[in-house]
């Protein structure tokens, strides 16, 4: 297996350029290829990509310098290791000086960071990848970035993304351009084709209120990246918001047959509408304590259902399409046990429903309105 995956890997290399993001490393030719891929990846913000092809490069020349950096770079909250521990350990004899200058920036505090990028990268003027980080910060409200991108348009990407976010949330001129953001977005596959491009033109597709566009590039970076990936979750949202009727009307479905068998005092076919993780909290019209419900089994009624009808049900979403509330009217009627005589049934109902691989309940209130009753009390 792992001679067929480097095989793979070396079977791309045709396609890379021959300039790199570090122009000198400390590793054989092949993998300096593979390395400076997995540097484009990194600076690209899609990790995984960059990990993988991080420790492509060390299969192949196991003293990579610029392979290491990639995988101690990438630790985020211990995820692929400390990045501390990593430096303390790291042989760097055979590093070359701008992997060794590399390891100054890692090593600065957040406070230091941006000092010793533009140490670096005036050091070291023509290595993309420092003259990237010195031209990020922010000088009262400028960067140099738009001077980055002409003197390295073949490292431009990343760059371009950190340009559409300044657009977006208003730091290039006096407020947001959604448009000019989308546009800046763009340009990011001039030199770079992957996930992270499409993630960003979604994001800034869903801020502008177009989710059937955003979810159209949020799909295209899920396809890049796998079904398991971090982009899996606002293709979720977007998908949500394109589909909002579709959701509205499976809600509402939901809710009068759940009352259909709250009629029945069905609690099997109930509890499908409860999550056993989380229960449910249930506020009844008969006005008594609201109380909270961890396993749902059949309740003890004093009374007969004749009919009970949902009226005006309007659905209500979260921003992420996780949580809905509804609201509606009931019109009906029941009887009490022993009794002949009905009584008319009339309240106002809120509830709350998440989606944990289907739509569950959460919280439910009911009241009575003036013009009629909730039902019995129990106490």
């Amino acid at each position: 297996m792992k001679t067929i995956y480097l095989t793979i890997v070396l079977c791309l290399l045709a396609t890379l350029a021959s300039a790199q993001w570090v122009t000198e490393m400390s590793c054989n030719s092949e993998a300096e290829k593979i390395a400076d891929k997995a540097i484009t990846h990194f600076v690209n913000l899609e990790r995984p990509v960059a990990v993988g092809m991080a420790q492509a490069a060390l299969m192949i020349d196991e003293k990579c310098g610029s392979a290491k950096l990639v995988l101690i770079n990438s630790a985020m909250g211990g995820e692929y290791g400390s990045r501390t521990a990593q430096l303390e350990k790291l042989d760097t004899k055979k590093f070359t000086d701008q992997e060794i200058a590399w390891i100054s920036v890692m090593s600065a505090s957040n406070e230091e960071f941006e000092s010793k990028a533009k140490q670096v990268a005036a050091t070291y003027p023509d290595v993309p990848l420092f003259a990237f980080w010195a031209s990020v910060p922010l000088e009262d409200g400028k960067d140099k970035l738009a001077e980055y991108v002409l003197a390295f348009p073949e490292y431009a990407s990343p760059a371009y993304n950190i340009m559409s976010y300044r657009y977006a949330d208003g730091t290039y001129g006096k407020k947001p351009n959604m448009q000019k953001a989308i546009e800046t977005a763009q340009k990011i596959f001039l030199s770079h084709d992957g996930p992270n491009g499409h993630d960003s033109i979604a994001e800034h597709y869903a801020t502008n209120g177009d989710y059937t566009k955003a979810f159209e590039h949020q799909v295209k970076a899920l396809d890049y990246a796998g079904t398991g990936s971090a982009y899996s979750y606002n293709a979720q949202i977007y998908y949500g918001h394109t589909n909002k009727t579709a959701l509205t009307d499976s809600i509402a479905s939901k809710t009068k047959q759940r009352i259909k068998y709250q009629m029945k005092n069905d609690s099997e076919k109930l509890k499908q509408f409860y999550s056993d993780k989380l229960g449910m909290i249930g506020c009844n019209s008969n006005m008594e304590p609201c109380e909270f419900y961890s396993s749902f089994e059949e309740e003890d009624v004093n009374h007969t259902w004749n009919r009970w009808d949902v009226k005006d049900l309007k659905v209500y979403f979260s921003l992420d399409m996780k949580t809905a509330v509804t609201t509606f009217d009931n019109d009906g009627e029941y009887t009490m046990k022993g009794s002949d005589e009905p009584i008319a049934y009339k309240t106002r109902a809120s509830e709350v429903w998440f989606y944990d691989n289907g739509w569950k309940l959460m919280h439910s209130n009911f009241a009575p309105l003036a013009i009629g009753s909730g039902v019995p009390q129990t106490r």
